[in-house]
């Protein structure tokens, strides 16, 4: 029988091991556990201990002897912590309640699909990112700092997911530090308008936190000079949509059915109790729409969609976001454009169409890097070829490079090969070799 009395102590006893599994429990068996519920007897004898835990069955049943392994110290130290005279044993289960759960969602879903009485509902996510976002929340609950980094050269999507997290946290009250490798670690003109860039801190000035919140980067090293004042902190979560991610967090929460990182760091801000507030769901807004191709890539879904409502909901401004976006170039940028459009070749053996950006052209025009960006999406309209190569020389002699396909060529793949990453329709790489061999590199990537 449940008493009140229990009933209190079981939820202390929660915190309390959740607490010292995280901090103090360092067996390798134990994977990323998240304690549910406790269970006490009346008599406080027993204390069944429910918990989740990512990975297969082989990784349940190491965390299972993990835990048993382990019970002693939490028996005792959950204890004296919480001043108990009676110490009850722990019994361990695992607890099957979220995907349970996740079914009710989806059978709820399908009755109610229809029914647009209730547009705020935040869509569903899969069982296992559930419970991996659920784990985060524990992390930066038990944090008094958070530092929230994105990918170098930043995209709408890093912006969006970096400036909405670093709002949230700091309305919790949590010390929080908003950067990128850049410098100066500034807006760009096209993303001027998004709210929340008094909480950024310039690179120089980082320092590690208790969690490290990685957003968009498909690897570490996208982190740049960040990488290692990130992977000093007490834990490093990896929030990403990428294919090409590497897992590289203490919790990597990867959903690749995601078309923005901004969805994830959505579902994970409402799990926290976060207040999605109008500026929070601009920058959110601003990651889904640039990612997504103003919803017009193959990565879109009905969830897609349905998040893109729950924002609007919150008070997000589409015609202002999409005109600052979309239709607020400069001058320069058509005289770039066009030099862009003079470059262009259309190639064959494979059919794709190239063309490049000096630094020279760059500074003719007075255009930066950030400027350039959409310069891509106009090359890649042509109907002559599947895949569209866009290159752009730094200031150091070395080539950025951007593919575009239509759906026929996986550039993702591509992109690996040539040491970058990305998605299957849209991805980049870096190069040290001249114009010409990069092409030719690039050519034969599409042939292999």
């Amino acid at each position: 029988m449940v008493t009140r009395r229990t009933q209190k102590i079981g939820e202390t006893m929660r915190h309390t091991i959740g607490e010292l599994l995280q901090r103090h429990v360092k067996d390798p068996r134990i994977g990323f556990v998240t304690i549910t519920a406790v269970r006490v007897s009346p008599d406080l004898s027993k204390a069944h201990v429910y918990y989740t835990v990512l990975g297969d069955e082989k990784e349940s049943k190491g965390t299972h002897a993990g835990l048993l392994s382990a019970a002693p110290f939490l028996r005792t130290e959950t204890a004296r912590r919480i001043r108990m005279k009676t110490i009850p044993e722990l019994e361990f289960h695992v607890d099957d309640t979220p995907v349970k759960a996740q079914r009710v969602d989806e059978i709820i879903d399908e009755i109610h699909h229809q029914d647009a009485s209730d547009p705020l509902r935040l869509p569903p996510v899969a069982a296992e990112i559930d419970t991996m976002l659920r784990r985060a929340v524990e992390m930066i609950d038990s944090a008094t700092s958070v530092g929230v980094v994105c990918h170098i050269g930043p995209d709408g999507d890093a912006f969006g997911s970096l400036l909405g997290a670093a709002m949230a946290l700091d309305a919790r009250g949590v010390r929080v530090q908003a950067s990128w490798d850049g410098d100066p670690v500034e807006l760009p003109a096209q993303y001027s308008f998004l709210p929340g860039a008094d909480l950024l801190t310039p690179a120089k000035q980082f320092r590690p936190a208790d969690v490290g919140l990685a957003l968009d980067c498909a690897s570490a090293d996208r982190m740049g000079v960040l990488r290692e004042r990130i992977e000093k902190a007490g834990a490093v979560i990896n929030i990403d949509h990428h294919v090409s991610n590497t897992k590289f967090g203490v919790l990597n929460i990867v959903d690749t059915t995601a078309t923005s990182t901004a969805e994830l760091v959505l579902q994970l801000l409402v799990r926290m109790g976060a207040d999605i507030t109008p500026e929070i769901a601009t920058c959110l807004y601003t990651g889904l729409v640039t990612d997504s191709g103003r919803f017009g890539y193959e990565a879109v879904t009905p969830r897609t969609h349905a998040t893109a409502a729950f924002l609007l909901q919150r008070g997000v401004d589409v015609a202002d976001i999409s005109q600052r976006i979309y239709e607020s170039y400069t001058f320069p940028y058509l005289k770039v454009l066009g030099r862009a459009l003079d470059h262009a070749q259309l190639l064959d053996d494979p059919e794709m169409v190239v063309s490049y950006l000096t630094d020279a052209d760059m500074k003719e025009f007075g255009v930066s890097w950030d400027d350039t960006d959409d310069v891509i999406d106009t090359v890649r309209m042509i109907r002559e070829a599947d895949v569209a190569v866009l290159l752009k020389e730094r200031e150091d002699g070395k080539w950025k490079g951007s593919l575009r396909s239509k759906g026929d060529t996986d550039v993702g793949k591509v992109a690996q090969k040539l040491g970058g990453g990305g998605h299957r329709l849209a991805a980049g790489f870096d190069s040290e070799l001249g114009l010409d061999d990069t092409i030719a590199a690039v050519k034969r990537e599409l042939k292999a």
